[in-house]
């Protein structure tokens, strides 16, 4: 249903505005603590390590951790050993909220992989279709990429990922693979930080081995032009993704965070 503004132009009632990137930050720590991600009185991430995981910035993150102390969910201190440690909860209250917690997080991953596998796979066909040879290898390339941690992960993965839409030539499926990556990685990262990354991948696992072995097969795939075997290789590596996280987020429900 549509209503008029002042200016008598007509707008939509279901419209929403987005809420600002600090609220958004904030409910995600909020989930992560609930989790026990963040074990009580344990050292919170330093504001640069929060950004660069989730991809914001280092003033979005101070204002979600202030709200978090006025929640009374962290403790900042100042000084040489000073930093923001996370409050003690009671038990009982715990335990009900890291299911309710638990549950969210595995519908916010379910409908983001869920239109993910909607739209990349046909993605990674069209790049294989359209793609220059120049965007071709150059996708052959960043398998090269060094990975030193969770921050340069994430970027080279987005890059990659991304990479691969533009290569397709379709501007609209491109905006749609931008936006799919950026508001679920805001918070599905979340389980990332501070992880025992050995509950998804073997221990000591080099990260730059771990994205070259998950995205070499579209990569070939896309550069020898056969779309339909980027598209199924596309479609093999989001539901691996899938799995990954939802077999942290268990590590977390069964209270090994």
């Amino acid at each position: 249903m549509a209503k008029e503004t002042r200016a008598g132009q007509p707008v939509l009632a279901e419209q929403t505005q987005r809420p600002p990137s600090w609220e958004v930050v904030t409910d995600i720590l909020r989930k992560r603590i609930a989790l026990g991600g963040f074990e009580p009185g344990s050292r919170m991430p330093t504001e640069r390590d929060l950004a660069t995981a989730l991809g914001v910035g280092r003033n979005t993150v101070r204002q979600a951790v202030r709200q978090l102390a006025e929640e009374g969910l962290v403790v900042t201190t100042h000084g040489r050993s000073g930093g923001t440690r996370v409050r003690p909860a009671s038990s009982s209250a715990a335990v009900q909220e890291r299911a309710a917690v638990a549950a969210d997080f595995r519908a916010t991953i379910r409908d983001y992989m869920e239109y993910r596998q909607a739209i990349e796979p046909a993605a990674a066909s069209f790049a294989a279709l359209r793609g220059s040879t120049a965007d071709r290898r150059a996708l052959v390339r960043m398998l090269d990429e060094e990975v030193a941690d969770l921050g340069a992960y994430h970027r080279v993965d987005s890059r990659f990922h991304l990479a691969i839409a533009a290569a397709g030539g379709n501007e609209v499926l491109c905006e749609a693979v931008e936006r799919a990556r950026t508001e679920m990685f805001v918070r599905a990262n979340s389980l990332w930080l501070d992880s025992d990354w050995s509950v998804v991948y073997r221990s000591g696992q080099d990260l730059a081995q771990v994205f070259r072995d998950e995205h070499r097969a579209i990569a070939l795939a896309i550069l020898a032009g056969d779309a339909e075997a980027a598209e199924a290789r596309m479609r093999e590596h989001l539901a691996d993704s899938r799995d990954q996280f939802l077999a942290l987020l268990t590590h977390y429900e069964e209270g090994d965070g």
